[in-house]
């Protein structure tokens, strides 16, 4: 009976709320332009100049034609004509980055597999023509910027449209994913934009696809700041499907970067415990209170580990330690006062050994072998006696504090509280203060 962190996972992690995190503003535009050096678009009004030679070309002009006119099927099979024939030509790919250009915008009525499709034929043709032709690179550059400051606004849009509809699931759900859809076309233009990656994985978020969440939340881990929402989202989703041992490594990463936020150690705790690496859980939390002393969740954390492991004298120095560091820290409190009392229980079933033994060679055993038999019963029960009666001072504690907090059940406090009082032959009136909050 203590409180172990992965016994908060199942609250914790059986659902993810979304709601706090869309109270939230998204990545806005104005930000990504502050972020884009030399960046010319992100002015209300701007003009960019592209630079076209004259084609002389007769398909490529009617190629041209076809999708001015909208015919993009016609200027599909022009343009591919035209690759086979010159695939090096960087005016080809030009077009052909033009015509996936203008099959995405038609975004509407086409599936998101096939618009995204659109998104990375356009880009990798418009990289093509930078890479053929280097004059072109910044008018590459500003077409491609223009496109992401495009999908990213129609991301906001359908975000925004997601949250105005919270009555509607299905039609919520829609928008969302079309806001996905086109934060991933933004992250596809600008690849190393960390905020379109974090649009991308809320979106779907809050769609309810966690699961297509998983590659938007790594890219915007590794392309952006850490942050510890990000975390905890990629770590619940790990440690609500199965996958575990990919939750480790992040977490290892995630209580680096973040050493004093206790969810994170909880669920770092948790994964531990679900991929069966309790000797690596110890180990690490050794070498973390080692590194780090004054931090109490890694004391806390240690202590419980090694209350876990019924090391009840190494888990009451951790876990005083951790007191001592943050006087109002509940859980620590409650697992000092568990520690003495798992303790207690383990020198119980040494006097119910004891008094068996006792009974089953009653026929044997000398006078001199009952009465120190007797004796070493007496001296243990003093013992269960005083450990019961160490526990109460940190139970009493975390009951205190706990009914600071709002929401905060006192039960399990309260339960062993009623145990140490009776066992310490407390006063009637002393038991039943605690038996209500107990629930019995």
């Amino acid at each position: 009976m203590y409180r172990y962190a992965h016994r908060t996972i199942q609250r914790c992690c059986a659902e993810i709320d979304l709601k706090h995190y869309f109270g939230v503003i998204l990545y806005n535009i104005s930000e990504v332009c502050t972020m884009k050096r030399n960046l010319l678009i992100c002015a209300l009004g701007f003009i960019i100049a592209f630079h076209f030679p004259h084609e002389t070309q007769a398909q490529l002009r009617k190629a041209n034609r076809a999708l001015e006119r909208g015919n993009h099927t016609e200027a599909m099979e022009l343009a591919s004509e035209l690759m086979t024939e010159k695939p090096d030509d960087h005016k080809t790919w030009d077009l052909l980055a033009r015509i996936h250009d203008a099959q995405a915008a038609q975004a509407s009525q086409i599936s998101m597999e096939e618009y995204i499709i659109h998104v990375q034929e356009m880009v990798a043709a418009y990289n093509k023509v930078a890479e053929l032709r280097s004059q072109e690179a910044d008018n590459i550059n500003n077409r491609l910027q223009l496109f992401y400051m495009q999908s990213f606004n129609q991301g906001i849009e359908q975000f925004n449209n997601a949250q105005a509809v919270a009555d509607d699931e299905g039609l919520q759900a829609e928008h969302f994913q079309n806001s996905a859809k086109y934060f991933q076309a933004s992250s596809i233009a600008s690849p190393d934009s960390s905020g379109a990656y974090i649009n991308w994985a809320y979106a779907l978020l809050g769609a309810g696809d966690s699961q297509a969440a998983i590659e938007p939340l790594k890219l915007a881990l590794e392309y952006g700041e850490p942050e510890i929402e990000l975390y905890s989202f990629l770590a619940r989703i790990y440690l609500t499907s199965d996958r575990a041992s990919d939750a480790v490594p992040l977490l290892e990463k995630a209580v680096e970067d973040f050493p004093d936020n206790s969810e994170l150690q909880s669920y770092l705790l948790n994964a531990y415990s679900e991929t069966g690496q309790d000797d690596r859980a110890l180990e690490k939390y050794a070498e973390a209170v080692t590194n780090n002393p004054e931090n109490e969740i890694y004391r806390y954390n240690y202590g419980s580990l090694l209350l876990q492991r019924e090391l009840f004298d190494d888990a009451i120095e951790q876990l005083m330690v951790a007191v001592e560091i943050n006087p109002q820290y509940v859980d620590a409190y409650y697992n000092l006062g568990a520690a003495y009392i798992n303790k207690a229980n383990t020198v119980q079933k040494k006097i119910t050994a004891l008094d068996d033994e006792m009974r089953e060679r009653d026929d044997e055993l000398s006078a001199e072998e009952e009465q120190s038999m007797m004796e070493d019963i007496d001296d243990l029960v003093e013992e269960r006696k005083a450990l019961y009666q160490l526990s109460i001072a940190p139970l009493e504690s975390a009951k205190e504090y706990a009914e600071q907090e709002e929401e905060r059940s006192v039960q399990e406090i309260c339960a062993a509280l009623f145990q140490a009082y009776a066992q310490t032959g407390q006063d009637e009136a002393k038991i039943m203060s605690v038996s209500e909050c107990a629930g019995m």
